[in-house]
């Protein structure tokens, strides 16, 4: 059985994006390192520790938390806002962890990509969804094998596409 305590934000990200992308990554087989998009990805992930305060809670890191007015806001920034379903939900798994762990009674995030944001709000129909799809995500990389490949709009852009094109 997959335990769920391994996952993680990006696992949940890849999911919604492309299962067989999440189950690739779950058995911790990696993308193609040298893809431009990863090594954009890495390189903004560098600059955003220079410049943001982190707070690794768990094995999650995320890149801002704040409070404002009385409530936990999570920050999550992201390089383009291509995928926002794949953003809004991972940014939401990391509100359900810091809600469910941290016993917070009210949370919320946005992701900001340049000058676009998206606001999620941490209400029990979302914290629900996010529990829902923990069970989904567990259930599915029970699986023995990766699900066959279906082309997507992301595929072209992926670093798991020598696995699947």
């Amino acid at each position: 059985m997959f335990d769920p305590s391994l996952i993680t934000g990006t696992l949940v990200h890849y999911y919604v994006t492309c299962r067989r992308e999440a189950w690739l990554y779950s058995r911790r087989i990696h993308a193609d390192q040298w893809d431009e998009n990863i090594m954009m990805g890495k390189a903004l992930a560098e600059i955003k520790e220079e410049q943001l305060s982190q707070f690794p809670f768990s094995n999650l890191k995320f890149d801002r938390i704040g409070k404002q007015r009385g409530h936990y806001l999570v920050t999550e920034y992201k390089k383009t806002m291509k995928n926002p379903e794949g953003a809004k939900m991972q940014l939401l798994f990391y509100m359900w962890q810091l809600k469910t762990s941290l016993k917070l009674k009210e949370i919320n995030g946005k992701v900001i990509s340049g000058k676009k944001v998206l606001f999620v709000e941490g209400s029990a129909e979302n914290i629900a969804k996010m529990e829902a799809l923990i069970a989904e995500i567990s259930a599915f990389l029970e699986r023995p094998e990766a699900p066959p490949f279906h082309e997507i709009p992301f595929c072209k852009k992926c670093g798991y596409r020598d696995y699947c094109l």
